[in-house]
């Protein structure tokens, strides 16, 4: 048993360092995008040249970062809620809702994950490309971080169920001593 949890504990500790790498990258394609979206208004406005590329380039680098970085801000808790009911529960029904919460992301990330890695699939299978022009790619390299985003978000929805089965358990046993000790 115990080997399970130093193989646990060592995966926690190399999955959130993946994720720390990956949230940097999807930083940097922000940036990046940031960048030649800013040279693209210069050189539209400013010099009457636009270019022909920063559109495809920025719509692929948004795809990289939204997916390379989706585990890293759900792990901090930066994701969307909508918690009008949620925050007026006890704390035992806060992490109740937070479990089923999770249980249902992780349903639908599981199945998103399969379908874009079908999709991903079919593209290279293909070698379907970007529309034609100056600038045309191939699209698999582009669908791959889709169900790659889409694996990494799973898999931090379920250590976010068991870590909240865990507190649960615990918070629910130090209820029941303190409740005995009452008595």
């Amino acid at each position: 048993m115990q080997w399970i949890k130093r193989f646990f504990s060592s995966f926690i500790k190399y999955y959130d360092r993946l994720n720390n790498f990956l949230s940097l990258i999807a930083g940097g394609c922000i940036g990046f995008t940031t960048l030649i979206v800013i040279y693209e208004v210069i050189m539209r406005y400013l010099i009457k040249r636009p270019t022909t590329w920063v559109n495809d380039i920025s719509e692929i680098s948004l795809v990289y970062c939204t997916f390379l970085g989706s585990a890293w801000v759900l792990r901090l808790g930066g994701h969307t809620k909508v918690d009008i009911l949620v925050v007026t529960m006890s704390r035992k029904g806060q992490l109740l809702m937070g479990i089923i919460q999770d249980i249902l992301s992780l349903f639908f990330s599981i199945i998103f994950t399969k379908i874009s890695w079908q999709s991903f699939w079919d593209s290279l299978m293909t070698q379907e490309r970007t529309a034609g022009g100056l600038f045309s790619v191939p699209l698999w390299p582009i669908y791959i971080i889709i169900p790659f985003g889409g694996l990494l978000l799973s898999i931090q929805l379920l250590r976010q169920i068991i870590d909240n089965f865990i507190y649960l358990s615990k918070y629910s046993r130090e209820e029941f001593v303190t409740s005995e000790e009452g008595k």
